[in-house]
């Protein structure tokens, strides 16, 4: 693939990391997308946050069970702001 990982939209980050999904890297990059998204069309930094925490719950509830701890981690890894 050509096109760095980073500027793929969501669904194509998803496909194609449906192979990585108990990689911490997939889920950073997931997580990534949703708060660049969520930044692009806040219109403050409140709506912002929430905007970007709603996002990430929606991804979560669809993460399958035995992959839910490495999603939490990353996310938890991201909002602390802590490089991975």
């Amino acid at each position: 693939m050509t096109q760095e990982l980073k500027d793929l939209d969501l669904e194509d980050l998803l496909r194609h990391g449906q192979d990585q999904t108990s990689n911490l890297t997939f889920y950073k990059l997931v997580f990534q997308s949703l708060e660049r998204l969520a930044w692009q069309n806040a219109a403050s930094p409140e709506v912002y946050r929430q905007s970007f925490l709603d996002l990430a719950a929606g991804f979560l509830a669809s993460v399958k069970p035995e992959y839910l701890p490495q999603a939490v981690a990353a996310k938890s890894l991201l909002l602390k702001n802590v490089r991975f």
